[in-house]
């Protein structure tokens, strides 16, 4: 059975919306840069879709494109706090999915993104061209 999909402004209006602000009071920051030709060429205009699974919904909380640097500045996400209780803890975090789209471009890239409170994460997404071959028979 897939999830229903709703965006973030209507996940705010259900219930399970406090228990997931509860796990995750903080915003973290997220920075896309899509680029092909081993980051030479941005690619502008890729298609940006982040999403949680959260109970029986897929929630949109973000949807844009790069901008002509192919990048999208920051993407502000819920997070948990990022403290540690003790140094060998390993900080708490929120697992994103990210996918990248693009026409022209290998088929959509997907990545797991975790986000970590007060944190600004650089997500690099390599862009690669689809080759045509056309047959001169």
């Amino acid at each position: 059975m897939e999830n229903d999909i709703i965006t973030f402004d209507e996940f705010k209006k259900l219930d399970i919306y406090k228990d997931f602000l509860n796990s995750n009071p903080d915003l973290g920051y997220l920075k896309i840069k899509a680029f092909t030709a081993e980051g030479a060429i941005p690619i502008p205009n890729t298609e940006v879709i982040i999403t949680k699974d959260i109970g029986s919904y897929k929630v949109v909380f973000y949807r844009g494109e790069t901008n002509k640097d192919g990048i999208i500045p920051s993407i502000v996400l819920p997070a948990p706090h990022r403290v540690a209780e003790t140094s060998a803890d390993i900080p708490q975090y929120t697992l994103y999915e990210m996918d990248a789209i693009h026409l022209g471009y290998e088929s959509i890239k997907q990545y797991s993104i975790g986000m970590l409170g007060n944190i600004k994460v650089i997500q690099y997404v390599k862009m690669v061209p689809v080759v045509e071959v056309i047959n001169n028979d």
